[in-house]
């Protein structure tokens, strides 16, 4: 009783684990096109809840109980969904680090799969692992060209595709295909409400409203910033509202300055100015002490235009912001250059030169370094397809082998199968005989006591014949007959007596004639009728001889069997039958 309460409870508690653990296994089994969606949610939870310890604590027990499950149920598609749901914990548990590697065993371990949808969640999540620049696009792209294939709606968070390869694109200096992937990455903002993040709104909006910049197309330019500006009307972080306000600002100023506006552009930079340096933000001081270098070199006020540059570039060269140690360098270069200062003009642009270069080589470098992640992703999938193929052809031989065993094993049993039947009929042939054999020797037995017991009889008329003989004279006729009639008298009686006698005891005469050399007919007569234990009488009567005729040959069959003087002939002979 005990034993089966301990079962019973052991069994509840399987089932009230195995409980917490099914919503992720019937998640993770779909491999429709739910099946991003259906996985999403365990992450939204995480977002919702990553504050909360308590609910921490559950995913990471969570995660521990479905690896005890996987090690006993193991499932390629459960693992790769593990992992990425470990890794996403881990992003926002910061300690993804952790992961960097995972994240490639995990698109390795899902090429079997042959699932693309799948494989866009992978690449998406690569993309956005360090090394960054350079994976960065090329997963992205990977991801996108998958998605476009699939349909966008299936997949939640499509915009951060088209905005890391917007954002890739604009470093390089590919401002058209920047704005191209920017574009898509609005377009698609209102694909799904829900899983998006207000911040790459308008981080986007800021490389479109720079990349416009860039091509000198202000309208465009004031378009994007200005879509920052509506953004941040409802924004609750104030500081970072303020920031981002003032950069919206600075870079509209900036396109006034371009055309002249000066009175415009003024307070628009001077907020800017301000913002960047009550966050503080390094970059965006450099940016704007460089908006300011212009603003006044445009208006020919080199003092102040000097004193932004270099404010400008010492920021910027503290920090190795090398695009803001290029515009100083060459606002003052130019500077001097118009106040006559030849040596200093003549340094700052060997500097921007140099700056240039560094630029140059950074811009080479990253896309060089798309190119060898492109090279790194093709030899990737070229070992994933050998690796596939090299699985295959293993899992080809040992299928055929396992066949050939199967086959062989087939073959085996039906011989042996065979070899059965042949045997146990041969057995059946055996049985039968053996029956037959037993029922001949019954029927023989029979009729040897037939025999015996008539041989019996006729003894017995013999005397009553005898005593009538000397009253009757003419019976010796009758006397004739009778004992004509007795069958071991003639010899067709006596082989009739004899075959019926070999089946009743099979070994009798073989044993007979190993102990005699010269066994006569007459002998072998003798032996079976001292075997079937008659007496000397109704021996003589049945051989027709006399009682002194049949001592002489009972002594002449005891010489013959060479018995002692202390062994019984009747008893040797009665063991003649063994082996029978």
């Amino acid at each position: 009783m005990i034993c089966f309460l301990w079962c019973l409870l052991f069994s509840t508690a399987s089932l009230s684990q195995d409980a917490e653990i099914t919503p992720y296994l019937n998640a993770w089994k779909v491999s429709d096109r739910t099946q991003s969606y259906r996985s999403q949610a365990f992450f939204d939870s995480l977002l919702l809840h990553k504050t909360d310890n308590t609910y921490k604590n559950k995913f990471l027990n969570d995660i521990t109980r479905l690896h005890s499950y996987l090690e006993q149920h193991p499932d390629r598609r459960l693992d790769v969904r593990l992992l990425m749901f470990e890794i996403m914990a881990a992003r926002e548990y910061n300690y993804e680090e952790r992961y960097y590697d995972t994240i490639d065993e995990a698109i390795k371990m899902a090429y079997p799969l042959k699932d693309d949808q799948l494989n866009a969640e992978l690449y998406s999540i690569r993309a956005d692992m360090p090394p960054a620049t350079a994976t960065h696009l090329l997963y992205n792209l990977k991801a996108i060209e998958i998605q476009n294939r699939i349909g966008f709606e299936h997949f939640p968070y499509v915009q951060n595709r088209f905005f890391g390869v917007s954002s890739v694109l604009y470093a390089q200096g590919d401002y058209i295909q920047s704005i191209a992937y920017g574009s898509q990455c609005l377009k698609k903002w209102s694909l799904d409400s829900m899983h998006r993040d207000p911040w790459v709104y308008i981080f986007q909006c800021d490389i479109l409203g720079a990349a416009y910049r860039k091509l000198n197309r202000f309208d465009s330019t004031r378009r994007y910033y200005n879509l920052i500006l509506q953004a941040l009307e409802h924004k609750t972080d104030l500081r970072m509202a303020r920031l981002w306000r003032g950069i919206a600002n600075g870079n509209i100023g900036r396109t006034y300055t371009e055309e002249a506006r000066f009175s415009e552009a003024l307070p628009l930079l001077t907020e800017y100015l301000q913002s960047s340096r009550a966050f503080p933000d390094s970059l965006n001081i450099a940016m704007a002490q460089n908006a300011f270098a212009t603003f006044y070199y445009r208006q020919n006020k080199y003092g102040p235009a000097l004193l932004a540059a270099r404010e400008a570039w010492s920021i910027a060269r503290h920090h190795n912001i090398y695009a803001q140690l290029i515009s100083a360098s060459d606002h003052m270069s130019a500077i001097y250059r118009r106040t006559g200062q030849t040596d200093s003009a003549f340094h700052y642009h060997e500097l921007s030169d140099t700056y240039k270069d560094i630029m140059r080589d950074s811009v080479k470098k990253s896309e060089l370094s798309v190119v060898s992640a492109r090279i790194a992703f093709d030899n990737l999938q070229h070992s994933l397809i050998l690796a596939q193929s090299v699985a295959n052809r293993e899992k080809s031989i040992r299928n055929a082998v396992l066949a050939g065993i199967v086959l062989l094993t087939i073959i085996t049993l039906l011989l042996y199968n065979r070899k059965r039947v042949r045997e146990l009929y041969k057995l059946r042939v055996v049985e039968l005989k053996h029956a037959a054999a037993r029922k001949d020797i019954q029927e023989a037995r029979e009729k040897i006591t037939i025999f015996t017991n008539s041989i019996i009889e006729k003894n017995e008329l013999i005397e009553i014949l005898q005593q009538r003989l000397t009253h009757i004279r003419d019976t010796g006729a009758e006397l004739s007959e009778h004992l004509l009639a007795n069958p071991l008298l003639t010899e067709d009686g006596w082989e009739q007596f004899r075959n019926e006698f070999s089946k009743a005891y099979p070994a009798f005469f073989n044993n007979l004639r190993q102990r005699m050399e010269n066994l006569t007919p007459a002998m072998e007569r003798l032996a079976a009728l001292i075997f079937l234990k008659l007496t000397n009488y109704q021996i003589a009567n049945t051989l027709g001889i006399s009682k002194d005729s049949v001592a002489r040959s009972k002594r002449r069959l005891r010489t013959s069997l060479n018995l002692a003087s202390d062994q019984l002939m009747e008893e040797e002979i009665a063991t003649l039958d063994t082996g029978s």
